[in-house]
């Protein structure tokens, strides 16, 4: 497990000096030899929005690692709705959600675009009840926003007559709910005026810091020289650059962050100088480390795209009180227009598998996990999720930073 997150957080660094490098049209080799799956329906491709859903390597590099070697999948379950679900009425899922306290059920998913049938990025919307705002959101840059009824209460059914969609003021009160009854996504589309935004996207990386992510400080330090000639100048926005890591309550920090920056090198400089100790038990200070990521880092409201690569292999301690600040934060990434994209390793289970899809899903992000494609590291639960692409998953996170920098 160590390694294989090691390799994760190596391609972190890989997507940091991308980043330096600039990024428009993105091509990537795919010259990964392991089995490739079709890939599922892609959100940049036509409905629900952004990207298709979808033992560390030790050669050259800084203390034997070497970049191109760790394999993940990618999974939308927006684009998916059906398979999530059907999942929502499986027995042992259902009692994933009560675990957790986490309910993506039913939601309005609303698409902006311009006179001219542009997609409209940067829109505020509210899903309103009572006079009173349920959940608010941005519209990204595929003009797509998520509206849930609810993240924290059971149930599997809304009457839109008691809601309105506010966009920028405007109400509208003609529109569908998406529940695990319809089957698949209601799109509800509205024309509205465009959005003055910067071409710019902040990217936030939030990793888990503890003892057992051993090798991946060592990983991303070895690496992060190698990225530039894999993507070079493919990306014309703007990039800032942040990181929150985090550990446990009782160890040596609860979190410490970089905020974000244009000069890549200085998160580089200080991812260079964290290292991986404390945890003990098996939950870590996740909550804590998404009030950080949120709280701390600066996020440009103006920019185009703004995304935090949450990078784990354990769920967060199951109290009361922290499972609400879970759901309080995923509700403020949302309002914030940032996306949450988990990326998880071999230390995760069924139930931790379901709480980070859900974290992704409240946000209108993406589920990322490493796979056992590579041959290498510990063991990978399979992911409950239908056909994927297997990819490198260096390329697969520079391929999302990119796809939301479009």
């Amino acid at each position: 497990m160590k390694k294989i997150i090691g390799g994760l957080l190596l391609s972190v660094g890989i997507v940091l000096l991308l980043l330096s490098a600039g990024c428009a049209k993105a091509f990537f080799s795919g010259d990964y030899d392991g089995k490739y799956s079709e890939a599922a329906p892609s959100v940049a491709d036509g409905v629900p929005g952004g990207p298709r859903g979808g033992e560390d390597g030790k050669e050259g590099g800084q203390g034997g690692y070497s970049s191109g070697i760790v394999t993940a999948g990618e999974w939308n379950d927006i684009v998916n709705w059906g398979f999530w679900a059907n999942l929502l009425n499986n027995q042992d899922w259902a009692g994933y959600a009560s675990f957790y306290k986490f309910y993506p059920r039913v939601f309005a998913y609303v698409e902006l675009t311009d006179g001219s049938g542009a997609p409209v990025c940067g829109a505020r919307a509210a899903l309103v009840k009572g006079g009173g705002k349920v959940w608010e959101a941005v519209s990204d840059n595929t003009g797509h926003a998520a509206l849930w009824t609810t993240l924290s209460e059971d149930t599997y059914k809304a009457d839109p007559a008691d809601y309105i969609i506010d966009i920028e003021g405007t109400e509208y009160k003609d529109f569908e709910f998406t529940t695990p009854n319809t089957g698949e996504v209601k799109v509800n589309k509205y024309t509205v005026s465009s959005k003055k935004t910067e071409n710019a996207i902040d990217v936030a990386f939030i990793v888990d810091a503890t003892g057992s992510m051993g090798d991946e400080i060592g990983f991303l330090k070895a690496d992060l020289r190698d990225i530039i000639d894999l993507v070079g100048k493919q990306c014309t926005a703007k990039v800032r650059t942040g990181t929150v890591f985090y550990r446990d309550e009782g160890d040596e920090y609860i979190t410490k962050h970089s905020q974000f920056n244009a000069d890549v090198k200085k998160t580089i400089e200080f991812i260079g100088e964290q290292r991986a100790d404390g945890g003990g038990d098996w939950e870590e200070a996740v909550h804590k480390a998404l009030e950080a990521g949120v709280q701390s880092l600066g996020w440009n409201a103006s920019a185009k795209s703004r995304v935090a690569f949450l990078i784990l292999d354990a769920p967060p301690h199951r109290e009361d009180a922290i499972l609400a600040s879970c759901q309080k934060s995923v509700a403020q990434y949302a309002k914030m227009g940032i996306k949450i994209v988990p990326v998880s390793a071999s230390g995760i289970d069924k139930g931790t598998e379901y709480l980070l899809r859900s974290f992704a899903l409240g946000t209108n992000g993406t589920y990322v996990f490493i796979t056992n494609h590579s041959g290498v590291g510990d063991g990978h639960i399979e992911a409950t999720v239908g056909e994927y692409q297997v990819e490198k998953l260096r390329d697969l996170i520079a391929r999302l930073i990119i796809a939301y920098a479009r």
